[in-house]
């Protein structure tokens, strides 16, 4: 609709887009994908629901090196052998194991014993949704190894194109330096990034620069560059070569056989190949001598991509190339005279500094809605962009290319270890920097609003209306103008209306094992009762709190209440507490240790946020005449344990009690309240630990009288929670009324008013 409505004001009686040809393009497109689009299973076998490990045996489509020493391998042809005969499992499996000591081959097949669940997302609207990532690749199921039988891995495809590439990558990694500068150089050159540790990965990303050591277009550019090095040296020394071969079309021809082995090498992921798609329209296009060859080298390398996958429009890496590349050809024009010189030396060098940022620009300035979008987050290091990408592109790769393929000889090898040790040192040289830098505190990242869908579209009317215009030299269009700043502004206006409203909300979100609960409140203000879980690979306060809480307003928190320190409630904090505006934060006197606490103890002192310790019979204000009561723990109590000394709190507004949220608290805890004679009761009721049988206290549930009862459990999870004994107390005392983020995703609880009645808006999921 835009694109017709852009082209009529542009182009008035001259529009060139029939609109009959656009439905039909729309119907036709939408009947295409859908037919092309895998159907997951309606119903889980029952040993999968039982959680019962299985005899897994399948055919190894492909196997994938992932950070920190695992491996994502992708079985096809997967039989099942739950006890009861041989059964056949619909779909592939993504199938992850941990320090692993064999990287298999395409086309393998493989036996073990593994648990096997259906692949499941999050159920927090507005998210990266990873079911639907997985199902249109038509995996539909993960697993992992169960117990200490090891798998049996079946004979090696014989002369495989496979086999080559993996014994040339053993010969990659057996010259490069046990060091992240030989992790990364391995990463770049095989697509290999088992060896990248974790605080390798924490850095890249701070930095903004973690898309650089995973292999997509930017690298395919980088090895199309060297063929147009290549040919600049052949002009070089043979100049009357470019009166035959003009330079551009020289390169594309030295450049080809470069990215087709590139693209082999580096598994090849389906990132890569659609860069060497990309680059062989624009090289087809240079060859012929047609102009306007990078936007018209694009629309034909999307029309065979969506035609061959349809389904990758849904892909991140091609909606960031396509908007990257599309925001260099829209926008760089209009800087590229400022750095045209025709002196050598400073002055030159100077120019090509600067018009390597303005190309950085003119890609960040596209690809903001779709990082923020999908990341919630900002990074304007574009001065370290100057560093880190020319010497990633000019030096590493090419040494680390070059050194590779020296080593597939005995003869060459020593040469080639010599320049993959340089390629390596020169790659620990800009973590080094990137270090410093990180300590010095001059590689910001923040966190930004995300937008919601209108105010995309908005922004991109609004860019492509003002390069148009630019161009052509003419007035902008008032009602183009008009219509993309009404786009980009209304949705925020719509968000602020709903946030003035007397509501009081408190959101379950969907956290799988652990727990995150936020207290909305009139005039957009809001406060968090814990921050999900993670591990040291995954951080849910990052993937998940964090951009529930900025789809359509800002990274503010009023505060932060922290129930106890177990990694389940806590491990989402430290990027909350450094990236979020955060007012205070509230605890039970004990936080996190480990890993978790590790983070916390770095960010913490130079955040700004102060720490307060809670007792019962403290309370906080919130606002608008709700606050928080502490019910547990006292100072008299005298449990240790994490979980027993859990925050126990209770909203509260004008007199009413609305929600009780009791932690991770156990029995003693429980007990203590109630010998106390502590008024427990509430409308809405957190189950304790999870639904945990040691937090069950008949006597509990008859004190709160809940009309609702919420449980964040997470799917299928190890420990069963919850309880059926729970589930039977709790639904008998509330009426039925429990939900759970296991079947019910994300769940909001809405009191309109001081006296509004309670309205609960589960997010419904597949079971």
């Amino acid at each position: 609709m835009l694109l017709l409505v852009a082209e009529w004001v542009l182009r008035g009686r001259q529009c060139r887009v029939p609109v009959v040809a656009v439905i039909l393009c729309a119907i036709f497109g939408f009947a295409y994908a859908s037919q092309r689009t895998p159907l997951f299973p309606e119903e889980m076998p029952g040993w999968m629901a039982a959680r019962q490990a299985v005899v897994l045996e399948g055919v190894v489509d492909r196997a994938e090196p992932r950070p920190g020493h695992r491996l994502r391998v992708i079985l096809d042809k997967v039989q099942v052998d739950a006890g009861q005969g041989s059964e056949p499992l619909p779909g592939e499996v993504a199938w992850f194991i941990r320090n692993p000591d064999y990287v298999p081959l395409p086309g393998q097949h493989v036996r073990t014993v593994s648990r096997v669940v259906p692949v499941r997302s999050f159920g927090n609207p507005g998210l990266w949704d990873y079911r639907w990532y997985w199902q249109r690749q038509g995996v539909f199921w993960r697993a992992w190894p169960s117990g200490r039988v090891k798998p049996v891995w079946g004979e090696k495809p014989q002369s495989s194109f496979a086999g080559m590439r993996s014994r040339l990558r053993e010969l990659v990694a057996e010259h490069l330096p046990a060091t992240q500068g030989g992790a990364m150089v391995l990463a770049l050159t095989t697509g290999d990034r088992s060896r990248l540790d974790m605080d390798t990965m924490d850095a890249t990303r701070g930095a903004g620069l973690a898309h650089t050591l995973a292999l997509s277009g930017l690298h395919v550019g980088f090895v199309a560059a060297m063929g147009w090095g290549l040919a600049y040296l052949a002009g070089l020394v043979w100049p009357g070569l470019l009166l035959r071969l003009p330079r551009p079309k020289l390169a594309v021809l030295l450049a080809a056989p470069l990215v087709l082995v590139y693209a082999w090498l580096g598994q090849p992921s389906a990132s890569l190949v659609r860069a060497s798609v990309m680059f062989g329209f624009w090289g087809i296009l240079l060859l012929q001598g047609r102009g306007r060859v990078l936007m018209d080298g694009l629309f034909f390398a999307l029309a065979a991509i969506v035609f061959v996958s349809p389904l990758s429009l849904f892909d991140l890496g091609l909606q960031m190339s396509l908007a990257a590349v599309a925001g260099i050809g829209l926008l760089y024009p209009f800087f590229r005279f400022l750095f045209a010189t025709r002196r050598r030396g400073v002055v030159r060098l100077l120019a090509w500094a600067a018009g390597t940022i303005a190309v950085s620009v003119c890609a960040t300035l596209a690809i903001i809605p779709l990082v923020s979008w999908y990341f919630g987050t900002f990074s304007p290091n574009l001065l370290l962009n100057l560093v880190w990408l020319p010497v990633l592109g000019l030096a590493i790769m090419p040494l680390g290319l070059l050194g590779s393929l020296l080593t597939v000889s005995a003869w060459t090898a020593p040469a080639g270890a010599v320049l993959l040790g340089l390629a390596a040192r020169m790659a620990d040289g800009l973590l080094w920097l990137l270090d410093v830098l990180r300590g010095s505190g001059l590689t910001p990242v923040f966190a930004v609003l995300r937008p919601l869908w209108p105010e995309m579209l908005g922004f991109a009317l609004l860019l492509v209306t003002a390069a148009v215009c630019v161009r052509s030299r003419r007035r902008v269009p008032a009602a183009l103008a008009g219509l993309g700043f009404v786009l980009l502004v209304a949705p925020h206006v719509l968000v602020m209306a709903e946030d003035s409203r007397d509501r009081v909300s408190l959101t379950m979100l969907d956290v799988g094992l652990g727990q995150s609960l936020v207290i909305s409140l009139p005039g957009g203000h809001r406060w968090l009762v814990d921050t999900g879980g993670g591990s040291p690979t995954y951080d849910l306060g990052e993937a998940v709190v964090g951009p529930s809480l900025t789809l359509g307003r800002p990274p503010r928190l009023d505060g932060i209440f922290l129930s106890h320190p177990d990694v389940d409630h806590s491990h989402g904090l430290p990027y909350l507490i450094e990236r979020f505006k955060v007012g205070a934060l509230y605890t039970n006197g004990m936080l996190p240790r480990g890993l978790t606490g590790a983070r916390l103890d770095r960010i913490l002192p130079v955040s700004g946020v102060a720490v307060e310790t809670l007792r019962a019979g403290e309370s906080v204000g919130l606002s608008s005449g709700v606050r928080v009561a502490v019910l547990h723990p006292d100072d008299n109590y005298a449990g240790t344990r994490a979980n027993e000394r859990s925050l126990v709190l209770r909203l509260e507004r004008a007199g009413r009690s609305l929600a009780l949220l009791p932690g991770d608290i156990e029995s003693g805890g429980i007990r203590a309240m109630l010998d106390r004679g502590d008024d427990v009761a509430a409308e809405v009721l957190v189950l304790p630990h999870h639904g945990s049988r040691r937090s069950f206290e008949s006597d509990f549930y008859a004190g709160v009288r809940p009309q609702v009862v919420l449980c964040s459990n997470g799917f299928m999870n190890r420990y069963g929670f919850p309880d059926p004994g729970v589930v039977e107390a709790a639904s008998s005392a509330a009426g039925g009324r429990v939900f759970t983020t296991a079947r019910n995703g994300r769940v909001v609880c809405v009191w309109d008013g001081p006296t509004g009645r309670l309205v609960v808006r589960p997010t419904v999921l597949l079971p």
